[in-house]
């Protein structure tokens, strides 16, 4: 009501809504302190305990409504006294009465009066911690020298004060997110200093053009906060007003082309640009139609957006940098180092998008005075009931569900990175128990989204017994597959990193999944093998009971010379291979006397199962090349 008012010395208005006020805060307070009896009665009958459930949902809906309410009819009735008192200065005709009426009414509509550091400190709190965590990861790249050698100063950690301001620009920036209901003042001081952090930290590899842009956008910024702290109906400050917001909209086109493609501070997105500019002409139409308040509040806004969509093109330019030096400077052994580094910047271009978006519609609707309106829209979108049969959810519900299912499902597929060793993981080995503790977690987030749609898992069990014949029926060799994989899981007949054969296949064992496993042959080729042949199969596991991998030969010699010399040779010339595993020992033995010829059996240990080919290769040639020395047959089995 007092947004879209013309501006007009008109006492009634304001008084009438403060009347209105007066008599409907006493009633609203009354149901709320009602709401809060509701709330706190118990029925104890079971036949009632699921319609006594909703019944306590929807009053805990109506208790936030009425608390909302009331909120909003105090703040409503601050701005109509602010107002009214504006008013009976200007008739009183002293100039600085008035603007100090003026002042403080302006104030007041942006949220002087809420009392926002009263509440939510929970959320505050929390987001207190996570910013000292970021700053501790900051302080840590400092002792390392991370980033150093970086261009701009928002991608290093060097001098001491770069990181004080980095910290500084992640908590203002992720404020917002820790109340739905911010004030205007709030928002207008935090991005003032962000932006200022963030020239402070960009300007030196600016171009000279973006830098005289840059400025004029600070004072652009400055002058918008100082004329509509002071604007009001009459005509000079109304046309300042439109003037700033002209200069705006010429700054948001200049800011519309790129210049520099490493610089994050160097111009806007042609999406939030057009809003801008939408929102900016806004601004001056209502400024001219004489609708001073709403003229104010998309000014103001426009300004807030403007330094809002700077600001998180260079936060999460430097959220990655931060994390891509961390990473390349970090050692082997660390935790970081088991993640794909690609894959991980991506993940956190799309996290910071996700909470990029979230700030943009909080900001703007603080903005623009909306949190009422969206609240109830949102409430009404998110907490309205609909029925599905006996199924009683809510479309919050299903949003809940669907990403309590794909947080399973993203852990689930991520596991490995998270369990793995980096030292493991250059010999591509996988965790045993990994299969199954992806399926159990996957489990697990399927039944709690099914939960929270309300399913009870009585009715499940009905349903997954009805399915459960089909599924037998038709699914039977994948069920033996995957019970197999749970056996060979917990009986463990060969493990990750096993030299196994299996009929015609053999070669080291590089995974074992919940449905089939996978085998690397001499050759090179990777097969898959499914669980129930590894499990029903005649398996010959060639390293059963110990990591190491050692390798028969048999020798048969026929020469003069004599055995003994043969295998002094051989105790000398095997150790000189690379292949060969120095931690265990070399046997060299005779097996057998024929009369002509003696045979030697010889035990190596390798140091990796795809190097038995290589060495029987170059051992056996070396054999060969030494028998001739002596004019000696050779055979090898």
């Amino acid at each position: 009501m007092l947004a879209w008012q013309r501006q007009e010395y008109n006492q009634s208005i304001p008084r009438e809504v403060q009347r209105y006020i007066s008599r409907t805060i006493p009633p609203v307070q009354n149901l709320g302190n009602k709401i809060r009896i509701a709330q706190k009665q118990v029925i104890l009958p079971d036949s009632l305990a699921s319609s006594w459930k909703s019944v306590q949902d929807s009053v805990a809906a109506l208790a936030t409504d009425a608390e909302q309410l009331l909120v909003d009819l105090r703040d409503m009735g601050i701005k109509a006294k602010q107002q009214q008192q504006v008013i009976q200065a200007a008739q009183a005709g002293t100039f600085w009465s008035h603007l100090q009426k003026v002042v403080r009414k302006n104030l007041e509509q942006d949220g002087l009066s809420l009392r926002y550091y009263d509440s939510a400190w929970d959320g505050r709190l929390l987001l207190i911690l996570v910013s000292l965590t970021y700053l501790y990861c900051l302080y840590l790249m400092r002792r390392r020298a991370v980033g150093a050698g970086e261009e701009l100063p928002l991608h290093r950690n060097q001098p001491w004060w770069i990181p004080l301001l980095k910290f500084a620009i992640f908590f203002l920036i992720m404020l917002p997110l820790t109340s739905f209901r911010i004030p205007v003042l709030v928002l207008e001081l935090s991005y003032l200093l962000i932006f200022t952090f963030l020239y402070i930290l960009l300007h030196v590899e600016l171009s000279a053009v973006k830098v005289r842009i840059m400025r004029l956008v600070f004072l652009y910024y400055i002058a918008l906060l100082g004329i509509h702290l002071v604007v009001d109906s009459d005509l000079l400050t109304r046309g300042i007003a439109v003037a700033v917001n002209l200069a705006g909209l010429r700054l948001v086109w200049a800011l519309g082309k790129q210049t520099d493609e490493d610089n994050p501070f160097d111009h806007l997105h042609y999406l939030m640009r057009w809003i801008l500019i939408l929102v900016g002409t806004c601004a001056i139409l209502f400024n001219l139609f004489g609708f001073l308040n709403l003229a104010r509040i998309c000014s103001i806004a426009v300004g807030i957006g403007l330094l809002q969509a700077l600001s998180l093109r260079a936060f999460r330019d430097m959220l990655a940098h931060d994390l891509v030096n961390s990473y390349e400077k970090a050692g082997e052994e660390r935790f970081i180092r088991r993640f794909d580094k690609t894959k991980m910047v991506q993940a956190l271009g799309r996290i910071v998008g996700l909470f990029a978006f979230i700030l943009v519609l909080i900001v703007w609707t603080n903005s623009l005075h909306l949190t009422s309106e969206v609240r109830r829209l949102l409430d009404r979108l998110l907490n309205s009931s609909h029925s599905i049969g006996g199924l009683t959810y809510t479309y919050g519900d299903v949003v809940l569900a669907i990403a309590v299912i794909a947080l399973a499902n993203w852990i689930q597929k991520n596991l490995k990175d998270l369990l793995e060793d980096p030292i493991s993981k250059k010999n591509q080995r996988r965790t045993a128990l990994l299969p199954l503790v992806r399926v159990f977690i996957f489990i697990v987030g399927f039944l709690i989204g099914i939960r929270i749609l309300g399913l009870s898992m009585d009715k499940l069990t009905v349903i997954v017994g009805a399915l459960s014949v089909g599924i037998g029926l038709g699914l039977q060799n994948i069920i033996n597959n995957f019970v197999s994989g749970v056996i060979l899981v917990f009986e463990r007949p060969f493990k990750v990193g096993d030299y196994v054969e299996l009929a015609d296949k053999k070669g080291q064992v590089l995974q074992i999944g919940i449905r089939s496993s996978i085998l690397l042959t001499d050759q090179g080729a990777q097969v898959i093998i499914p669980n129930g042949d590894l499990l029903s199969g005649r398996l010959v596991n060639w390293t059963f009971g110990e990591a190491d991998i050692r390798l028969n030969l048999q020798l048969t010699f026929i020469s003069t010379r004599a055995v003994a010399q043969w295998k002094q040779w051989l105790l000398e010339i095997i150790p000189s291979f690379d292949e060969i595993d120095p931690g265990i020992p070399l046997k060299i033995f005779t097996k057998d006397i024929t009369a002509e010829a003696y045979i030697l059996s010889v035990q190596v240990g390798i140091q990796n199962v795809q190097q038995i080919e290589r060495f029987r290769s170059k051992f056996l040639e070396t054999v060969r090349i030494e028998a001739i020395k002596y004019d000696t047959k050779v055979s090898s089995a």
